[in-house]
Parts: structure tokens; sequence; C-alpha cells
């Protein structure tokens, strides 16, 4: 996804040596490390953060449940019953490490039955509708299990499953519309059916395959992909490939490709949207239909398309979590690259102006930490400060 970065260097007439970096890649839509930056504080993620678009439940209209498919009212909220002999709630999902270097995760976990994890809980964070594509979304998943691991686990042939149990949690992305779309009565209240791209940790990473073309709900979940439950990081990236299809090739339209990469070693592919029936990953060749979206972007409302990432976490699986971290969601390519400018500001100052997330580093080849949010713009900084280097980025 990322393109040859272009430099410029400036050097002000002060004490201070700006360096200027144009990140150049597509349309970001949608981003976040969980960090204080962004408004995040340690604890329950709905409503989180403060700055922008907020995590919400996706299935909380329990009183239409309760009237009309009651065998609904167990999906939950992602708040449990408190604990006997504690005073607060076990909340599924929370924000943590918000502070942290770089920052924090979205931690998955479930509450042990200590309240209402019977069945499923979906939450969703929004972004700009988008009506073409591709859009692109990349993140890191990473396991954590109670469980010792034995030495010999091997994440291409595991032979320890009953010991190694996995953790059904979901993330993908969708058209919030399409909720209403297989309840007889018009259910509210997100199911499994209705998530366009569905990818999900279970017994390996895999995703949900539907025929070309048949939106609809239907479809099952490919089991091939590789295993995490040593807890080794997942870098992960969804392509979907929306109304107008690749280049204009109607051909493929709705269909979608995922990758994902154990840290440090090769890239899997567990869904892909071309015709060619065949890919090769770490276990050679193998054969593999294009996957069409489970919910079409428009099924329900035209009007509608892809505006938000929807996840869930299926049951009860305590004392195992997940956590999910540095979120991105990118929209078609052709937008213009972010711009950052700098100007004295006397007596002492000098002013950055910068479209895009300002971040700043030591040294030219990082480690880059995000300093400002694109609302922050623009800002100014101590011209006697030290030395560092700041780009843009979009």
């Amino acid at each position: 996804m990322r393109m040859r970065i272009p430099t410029v260097a400036k050097l002000l007439g002060c004490s201070a040596a700006v360096f200027l970096i144009a990140d150049a890649q597509a349309q970001l839509l949608f981003k976040t490390k969980f960090s204080a930056l962004e408004g995040y504080t340690n604890g329950w993620i709905i409503g989180q953060p403060s700055i922008g678009a907020k995590w919400e439940n996706a299935n909380a209209d329990w009183d239409w449940c309760a009237a009309n498919e009651p065998e609904y009212v167990k999906l939950n909220n992602g708040k449990s019953w408190i604990p006997e002999g504690q005073t607060e709630p076990y909340y599924i999902v929370t924000a943590t490490n918000t502070t942290a270097l770089g920052g924090g995760q979205m931690m998955v976990a479930s509450d042990g039955n200590y309240g209402t994890n019977a069945q499923t809980y979906f939450w969703k964070i929004d972004f700009p509708k988008q009506m073409t594509g591709p859009i692109t979304v990349t993140w890191d998943w990473q396991f954590h299990c109670t469980n010792e691991i034995p030495a010999d686990y091997d994440p291409t042939n595991n032979n320890y499953n009953a010991q190694l149990p996995g953790f059904d949690h979901g993330f993908g992305l969708a058209d919030y519309a399409n909720r209403t779309a297989d309840g007889a009565y018009g259910n509210p209240n997100w199911v499994y059916s209705e998530c366009s791209t569905g990818v999900r940790l279970s017994s390996r990473q895999d995703c949900r395959f539907n025929g070309l073309g048949v939106c609809g709900g239907s479809g099952s979940w490919f089991d091939r992909g590789p295993e995490f439950k040593d807890g080794k990081v997942l870098h992960m990236k969804t392509i979907m490939y929306v109304a107008n299809g690749v280049d204009d090739d109607l051909t493929y339209m709705n269909t979608y490709d995922n990758f994902a990469q154990r840290d440090g070693e090769n890239v899997w592919q567990t869904a892909k949207y071309d015709g060619d029936p065949f890919y090769t990953d770490q276990l050679g060749e193998k054969y593999m239909s294009e996957f069409g979206m489970r919910r079409c972007p428009g099924e329900v409302d035209p009007e509608s398309g892809i505006n938000c990432i929807m996840c869930w976490m299926n049951g009860n699986q305590y004392s195992r979590y997940v956590l999910v971290s540095n979120i991105r969601v990118w929209g078609p390519d052709g937008i213009p690259t972010p711009t950052l400018r700098i100007d004295p500001a006397p007596p002492n100052k000098i002013k950055l102006t910068f479209t895009g997330w300002l971040q700043a580093a030591d040294d030219i080849e990082g480690p880059w930490q995000d300093v400002a949010l694109p609302s922050a713009s623009p800002m100014t900084i101590d011209a006697a400060s030290a030395a560092k280097f700041y780009r843009a980025e979009n």
C-alpha cells in the first residue's frame, strides 16, 4: 500500500532543523492507534474516543427484540452483570495502554459467563461512506492464550487444537444499513450474515466465502490460513472491490482479497477476488474460488455504501483474549498527497501547517510517532527545541 516516500529538506534561519516529508498514498478514511492523542483513555471502548468518530454498540435495540424476535435478546451490549464480590461490571471490549509509546490496543475478552456474554456481541465505528472501491483496511491482531504453547507447535499444521483452543473474533467492513436485511421483521440489531467481509480468528485465521455476485448473506467459512495461537502478531489486510470493480471491470464486483502475515514470515492469502482459481501460500499452490461479499453494499439502501468497521465476539471464551491495534482504512487511489509547510513565527517559534496527521522522529528512518491530529493545524513549536524530522501522513 505504501508508495516510495519523496523527501524535501528545509533549514530555517534558527536553531531548529526541520525536515519535511510527504507520505504519498491513497485517501486515508480512518485511522486509530488507540492513543491518548486521539482522546482514548483506558476503559470501556464504547463512546470512545473523545475526538471524532466513536465506537458504538451495533446490537442494542433490546425492546425491539423482546417484542419481535426474543431469540436475539441474549445478544448483549458488551457490558456484563457485576460479578459476585465486585462493584464494577466486566467490560468485554476495552481500550488499554492508551498512553504507551506508539499507542495502545483494543482488548477483546469475554467474561467467563459472569453475565450476558452468552451469544454474540457486535460493535462498530463509522468512517465516510464509500460507494466505489477499492477500499483497503489494515490492522494488527494478536491472540493471547493462557495455555502453554508446545515446543513443536507448527503454524502450518497444528496438532494441538484441543490444548490450544481458538477464539471466535471477527473484523470486517460493512454497510450498516444492511443490518436489517435478514430479520423477518426488519431486526435493527446486527447478526453475522449481514457483514460484507467476514474475516475472523477461529481455529485458523479464515474468511467467509460466498459465491460470486450472490450476496444475500449465504456462504460458509473457508477454514484455510495461518495459525495464530502461539501469540505471534498477525498483520492483516483486506481489500474490497466495491461497485466499480477493478479498473472499471465489473466481472468481480463486490469481491474481496484478504491477506495475513505472521510477523516476520511469508504472507498467506485467505480470501481472493479474481478469476484465477489458484494461489500460492506457505503450503504451496492451492485452489480457492473468488470470494463474493456476504452482504453487498446497497442491498437494503441503494444510497448507502461501505461505511463502518464491524467487529464481533462470539460466546464465552474466557480467559483467552485478543488485542487489535493500528487500524487504517483507505479509500480509492488518486487523492492528493498530504501537505506540510513550515514558516518562521517570530520571535522564536516555527509554524507547521499540515493536512493529515503530523508525525515526528529523531531519525529519518524512524520510529515515527503521531504528534498532532489534522485538526491541530497550524501548530507552533519552539525554535530552540531539539531538531526533529517531521512528516504529514494521509
